[in-house]
């Protein structure tokens, strides 16, 4: 069937690449492009070809009736199935319509090519643990096309097909376009439709298909080009800080830092899960070398909690029998440190290190507001060691924020520790009896005022 192109869909039509990440604005044309690469792979005889949306219901609203449409009745070898959403040619070639939602769907059949509408929609792991494997009998080619997402899998994806472009991969190829790229709709439409646009960052992200910025983005200040670089760490022994934020099925992350001109730089990080206590704290011990001196440990508030399983014990005696030490616990509200988070982003004093602290930098890229009214970031997850930086932060706001602090940088004393799980254990009886907030809770060690004040 004779079908025309844009100049742009022509330039991906015939791109001899095998993977086809196509990133592209509202309105370019992408639904039509998918039909069309599908069309393409039906002519073959016997040939199966799926197109996959992030959900069924999506798949059957977008496309289904289209496809009946555009295929001529006289080519058809049976009658289309509505249910199952599979057309069948009588050359033998299959047309599925399937949803991602679905994944048992994608496994064991051998497509001879898959086309992903709005990929970055699709769910992290859909594609390389379910569709990816599918394509290796036919060595079956692969199109993501969609509009980004904020900073998720997909985009993780385009990077790694970036590196392996740049090392002479020529199964990849990368293609972005906008809706100025679609030549059937008028500028004046385009100049409305971004006139009508609540926010820049909803433009760029869906009419222009850019990274730029993420709507949503707790941290929309961070970026690579200003905080992702490759960290000198000082020659001989220096002083240094660690923060860990404690988990048993989430991972127990751990951040090393120090402070250079006012300036923090995390040099190198650390996040595993299910794993004890002492497990962790060994690892994180061992993975400290002499050359760093640490002068204090951060963890997180939980730490202090008493674990009937440990009977009785805390997380923080067990990392302290294993020799991380000094320690101390970190404040439960994080409010006030990731405000600071924020001010050292934008004065550009909050430094990544590009090698050592891949998945820092992508938890920054893509922890997202839940609720943007009550400044509650969501809890996907994967954000264990932001929560890490926040405890870095906060233990370093006087080197940052004020200058060195008029206290002494040894361990907490025994009462400390007492006084902070008393604290945890009354909130705990005042949210269980619902009684007034009458009760201040303890500065959990810091020797400071657990408020705006006091941090900032």
């Amino acid at each position: 069937m004779p079908f025309s192109y844009t100049p742009a869909q022509l330039k991906i039509k015939q791109s001899k690449a095998r993977y086809k990440i196509v990133r592209a604005g509202r309105k370019f044309g992408k639904t039509t492009l998918a039909e069309r690469i599908a069309m393409d792979y039906l002519g073959p005889p016997r040939s199966t070809v799926w197109v996959i949306s992030p959900t069924y219901k999506q798949g059957k609203l977008i496309s289904w009736e289209k496809f009946k449409r555009i295929i001529p009745q006289e080519a058809m070898g049976k009658k289309p199935n509505d249910t199952d959403l599979i057309i069948t040619l009588k050359n033998g070639s299959q047309l599925f319509l399937m949803g991602s939602d679905e994944q048992d769907s994608l496994r064991g059949p051998e497509p001879n090519c898959v086309v992903l509408e709005e990929a970055a929609y699709h769910k992290d792991g859909v594609w390389s643990k379910v569709i990816r494997p599918g394509l290796m009998p036919k060595k079956a080619p692969a199109f993501f096309i969609t509009t980004p997402a904020g900073y998720n899998w997909f985009k993780d994806l385009e990077d790694e097909a970036r590196r392996l472009i740049s090392l002479g991969d020529k199964d990849w190829e990368i293609f972005h376009f906008s809706c100025y790229d679609n030549p059937h709709i008028s500028r004046q439409e385009i100049e409305d439709a971004r006139r009508d646009c609540d926010t820049d960052e909803i433009w760029r992200q869906e009419y222009l298909a850019e990274y730029e910025s993420s709507v949503g983005r707790v941290f929309s200040a961070f970026s690579d080009s200003r905080h992702v670089k490759k960290i000198e760490v000082p020659s001989g022994q220096f002083d240094c800080y660690r923060s860990v934020d404690w988990g048993m099925r989430d991972d127990t992350a751990c951040l090393w830092g120090f402070v250079r001109n006012k300036t923090l730089n995390i040099y190198k990080e650390y996040a595993e899960n299910n794993m004890s206590a002492p497990a962790q704290a060994s690892v994180i011990k061992n993975l400290t070398t002499f050359k760093e001196k640490v002068q204090m440990t951060a963890i997180s508030h939980d730490a202090a909690k008493e674990d009937p399983a440990m009977k009785g014990l805390t997380v923080m005696w067990h990392f302290r029998q294993a020799g991380v030490s000094p320690v101390r616990p970190s404040s439960r509200d994080k409010k006030h440190s990731r405000q600071m988070i924020q001010q050292l982003l934008h004065e550009n004093r909050l430094v990544i290190d590009t090698e050592k602290c891949p998945k820092l930098r992508k938890q920054m890229l893509s922890y997202e507001w839940k609720d943007t009214a009550m400044e509650k970031p969501e809890d996907a997850g994967n954000d264990d060691l932001v929560d890490a930086l926040h405890y870095l932060v906060e233990m370093l706001q006087f080197d940052l924020f004020l200058g060195k602090p008029k206290t002494n940088d040894e361990d907490l004393s025994q009462p400390q520790v007492m006084a902070a799980i008393a604290a945890e254990k009354l909130e705990q009886l005042r949210t269980k009896f619902k009684m007034p907030g009458i009760f201040k809770p303890a500065s959990e060690g810091l020797d400071i005022e657990d408020s705006a004040a006091g941090y900032v």
